[in-house]
């Protein structure tokens, strides 16, 4: 009976998702999120360099939800 020691990387949900992944998620091109950023339909988190979308606005987004109501 083998033991394997390594340590196996703890599973973390994904919480944000790039311009790219927003954009392959939704099935639209990269200047359409740009331009629903620039509309203030997806907001990225503020006060770090690359733009990320949090996944639950996406998800909303691609439900119709865009007021985050159920």
């Amino acid at each position: 009976m083998e033991t394997n020691n390594e340590a196996k990387p703890a599973q973390v949900e994904r919480l944000t998702y790039s311009v790219e992944e927003s954009a392959v998620a939704l099935g639209v091109s990269k200047p359409t999120i740009y331009r629903l950023i620039a509309r203030e339909i997806l907001r990225p988190l503020a006060g770090i360099r690359h733009k990320r979308i949090p996944c639950d606005q996406v998800r909303r987004f691609a439900t119709g939800d865009l007021h985050g109501r159920n």
